[in-house]
């Protein structure tokens, strides 16, 4: 999850100039392609070149900025629509790009979902369906809004190769009382969560030991 963590910050990302993996044009994928899993869009095994070629005119290299002003380098499926509606971030291990970390989706108006979840969903939904409170930093830093522990919940388990991992922001406006900023842990049943109007603005699948 650290390592997740790490990735995370705004998705603003500047494209490598004359890369060999920037591709032109997408070719949209079909409704059920939207669904995240551990086998779509990326699965374990995958590297850079197989999904380059995979996703051939669908995928460019590009450098991304992470916490605390570190920066590495991504995969971007689906990059061109200006709407962004397909795009989905992949992370590597290494600077060979051959041993697959994660998938990330952070666009407000994907059309990804996972389990039913999607982006701009309240917090409240994503508790109902772990089924426990959720427990995550408080907002206002780096890792701000960041689930640390699903509490044994339905997303405790990883499903198959990978496992979920979430972040939350709060509404633009709303204020930021000290009970859920700053650097700790809180609940996700906190009534000051509902008033800030919490929302999902991050979904992860991280490969765990992929190779």
């Amino acid at each position: 999850m650290l390592s997740l963590i790490k990735q995370t910050v705004p998705w603003a990302v500047l494209a490598l100039v004359g890369s060999p993996y920037a591709q032109a044009g997408d070719k949209f994928p079909v409704q059920a392609d939207f669904v995240l899993s551990c086998q779509n869009p990326v699965k374990k095994g995958d590297t850079a070149q197989s999904l380059m070629k995979r996703y051939q005119g669908n995928a460019m290299l590009q450098e991304t900025e992470g916490a605390e002003g570190s920066r590495q380098k991504i995969l971007v499926l689906y990059p061109h629509n200006m709407d962004l509606p397909y795009r989905a971030e992949v992370f590597f291990n290494d600077d060979a790009m051959t041993s697959l970390a994660s998938v990330r989706i952070n666009i407000e108006k994907s059309q990804w979902t996972y389990q039913g979840l999607k982006i701009l969903d309240p917090i409240q939904a994503v508790e109902k369906q772990n089924g426990k409170p959720l427990t995550l930093f408080g907002f206002g830093w780096d890792y701000g809004g960041h689930v640390t522990s699903f509490n044994g919940g339905a997303f405790s388990k990883p499903s198959g190769d990978c496992a979920p991992h979430f972040r939350f922001q709060i509404r633009s406006g709303k204020s930021l009382p000290k009970t859920i900023s700053g650097e700790q842990k809180i609940k996700s049943s906190l009534p000051e969560l509902f008033q800030a109007q919490a929302y999902l603005s991050e979904i992860s699948l991280d490969f765990v030991d992929s190779k």
